[in-house]
């Protein structure tokens, strides 16, 4: 099937061939965790679940795409729209709908969405990994979600990658694939790779960069990356977007349902209470992390626990009481650490909170603060949590 324009800004594609799409949809050209998530992408095809494919557009993002749509069984069209309004209607019997999504105009937005609500394609959707997508559409594409890195931010993957895109290369040029010098690859890691040259080896003065001035990457460039503060943040993201999903998801079910909650007075009730909690929670998630925000730099000193936890469970005895909760603590001994008192609350105030939330009423709840500054809740069923404040003589605090 030949490329054919539709309607202005419409283009039906055709079928990526089976041997490429599957080569885009292995390693390394796709890294491990887009691969982890490729069968639940393709099983989303069977109930137009959308796939959102976050990768930069040098990915590229289309032949993502493209390779996505010929393994997941989709027998219509590959339909791919531009622009910031793309019309989105009416599309063919079957068809795949591919667009950017983080650069539609508002009323683009709103046709997406009632795509989305008919079920009348299955939508692949692509952006950067960073950009901000269209309110009413974030969490509707959150469900399914293929990340591609930027490839400066795994290097480790860079030498396979050459050689898989090498050897593409040479078979199309009926030729033998050249290998990548050392000096070669690090020219590559500090640069960009505007082709190949001739014979055997490729070394590093064949790659001409309009800087040439640039440095040469390390000699470990190539090692897997040692976990900094960014990817720390990015998983405490993470964690906070999950959160915030679930109880996102009861307050669009009870918005979805309110024409038959309309009918049903006990059923309303029930859903307007759900809604409640899910609002409730999702405030108390911003309200811990704009605290966590605020927590400064470690400045350690001598904290008595025993103290510290009379005053948080003070905090929360209300709440324990409504629950029915019966609290015990154990004091044998004087219970001491090294930490900054505001880390310690913060991360014992947050462990009492999903204590109230996730912990069955009328529970009986012991607390232990060890010498050696180590706290640890037990319930009936067994051990629940345990953090560990710092080492009596430690210069800090963790948790």
């Amino acid at each position: 099937m030949s490329t054919r324009a539709e309607a202005p800004g419409t283009v039906v594609l055709p079928p990526l061939a089976p041997e490429i799409a599957a080569a885009v949809l292995s390693a390394p050209r796709l890294p491990g965790d887009a691969l982890a998530r490729l069968p639940l992408a393709r099983g989303a095809a069977r109930l137009l679940v959308p796939v959102l494919i976050r990768a930069p557009a040098g990915a590229p993002r289309l032949l993502l795409a493209r390779a996505v749509h010929a393994t997941a069984g989709r027998r219509g069209p590959l339909v791919a729209v531009t622009g910031r309004r793309p019309p989105l209607a009416p599309l063919p019997s079957d068809a795949t709908l591919c667009l950017d999504v983080a650069r539609l105009a508002p009323e683009a937005v709103l046709a997406l969405e009632a795509t989305l609500d008919d079920g009348t394609a299955w939508v692949l959707a692509g952006a950067e990994p960073q950009a901000a997508l269209p309110a009413p559409l974030a969490a509707r594409l959150g469900a399914v979600v293929l990340p591609v890195a930027p490839l400066r931010t795994r290097l480790a993957e860079l030498p396979a990658l050459v050689e898989s895109l090498l050897a593409a290369l040479a078979r199309r040029a009926g030729a033998g694939a050249p290998r990548l010098s050392p000096g070669a690859l690090a020219r590559l890691a500090a640069h960009g790779w505007p082709g190949i040259a001739g014979g055997d080896t490729i070394d590093a003065e064949h790659l001409a960069f309009a800087d040439d001035a640039a440095g040469i990457a390390p000699a470990n460039a190539f090692a897997a990356p040692a976990p900094a503060h960014g990817a720390e943040l990015e998983l405490l993201l993470a964690e906070l977007a999950h959160e915030v999903r679930n109880p996102l998801v009861t307050i669009k079910t009870f918005a979805d349902h309110l024409p038959d909650l309309l009918e049903d007075a006990a059923l309303r009730q029930r859903f307007a209470a759900l809604t409640q909690e899910g609002i409730a929670r999702i405030d108390g998630l911003l309200e811990s992390v704009i605290e966590f925000a605020r927590l400064g730099t470690p400045r350690p000193e001598t904290i008595e626990l025993g103290p510290l936890l009379d005053r948080l469970l003070a905090e929360v005895e209300p709440a324990l009481a409504e629950r029915a909760v019966r609290v015990r603590q154990a004091r044998d001994e004087p219970a001491r650490c090294t930490a900054d008192p505001s880390h310690v609350a913060y991360a014992l105030r947050n462990l009492f909170a999903g204590v109230l939330r996730e912990v069955p009423p009328r529970e009986d709840l012991a607390i232990e603060a060890s010498a050696n500054g180590v706290v640890t809740l037990r319930f009936a069923a067994g051990v629940v949590n345990v953090i560990r404040a710092a080492g009596a003589g430690s210069g800090g605090s963790q948790t």
